[in-house]
């Protein structure tokens, strides 16, 4: 069981519309991209039940090597920003420890990008109906403290870490120092409506 508190802001970035939500999604000065109301966070993740983490991961271990080095990349500047400290939403945010990639995480992330690229939409919520708490479990992840930044329709690595810092919650959550872990997703679906689909998985064990 699981209880939920306050201290994170979960959001995702989508180029045209919301996941959702009743608010309108805003503009940025990147273009690229569009903000969307932010959701609840949780603390307190429990076992991933009867699924093996292996099973769970098996269909994105083999990950095309330009999207690795996407999400390599995304990490280097998400690291960069902590390490300079920010200002999130008008909160100075004083620089934090770099984070550790978690492969329990990218696999929870790189599932969820792909989810959505496949399945051609953009939400927290993946197209089973499952949450970011869920597919973290999954992989075999417990965490004490978890939040997920999800964003589509940005091309480069520096495209979407700058959508994410420009929003006070995405930024939040990229500073928070209570926060030890990522993961990770870049996928790439050139048929679909916003065709880069991105996942952030944070987590502290």
């Amino acid at each position: 069981m699981t209880s939920r508190s306050i201290p994170l802001f979960l959001l995702g970035a989508a180029l045209l519309g919301g996941c959702g939500g009743p608010e309108t999604p805003s503009s940025i000065a990147e273009e690229e991209g569009a903000l969307v109301p932010a959701v609840r966070t949780e603390t307190g993740g429990t076992a991933a039940g009867d699924v093996t983490a292996s099973a769970v991961c098996d269909d994105v271990a083999t990950w095309d090597p330009a999207w690795a080095g996407f999400e390599d990349q995304v990490l280097a500047l998400v690291n960069q920003r902590r390490a300079a400290g920010a200002v999130c939403g008008g909160v100075t945010q004083a620089p934090a420890p770099a984070l550790t990639h978690h492969a329990s995480l990218r696999c929870a992330a790189r599932r969820h990008s792909k989810d959505m690229g496949t399945n051609n939409f953009m939400s927290h919520t993946g197209s089973n109906g499952s949450t970011p708490w869920q597919r973290i479990t999954a992989t075999g992840y417990t965490y004490r403290r978890a939040a997920e930044n999800v964003a589509a329709g940005y091309s480069t690595p520096a495209a979407v870490v700058n959508g994410w810092m420009a929003s006070s919650g995405h930024c939040t959550n990229i500073m928070n120092p209570l926060l030890v872990h990522i993961g990770i997703g870049y996928f790439n679906a050139p048929s679909s409506t916003y065709r880069h689909y991105w996942t952030q998985d944070f987590g502290t064990p």
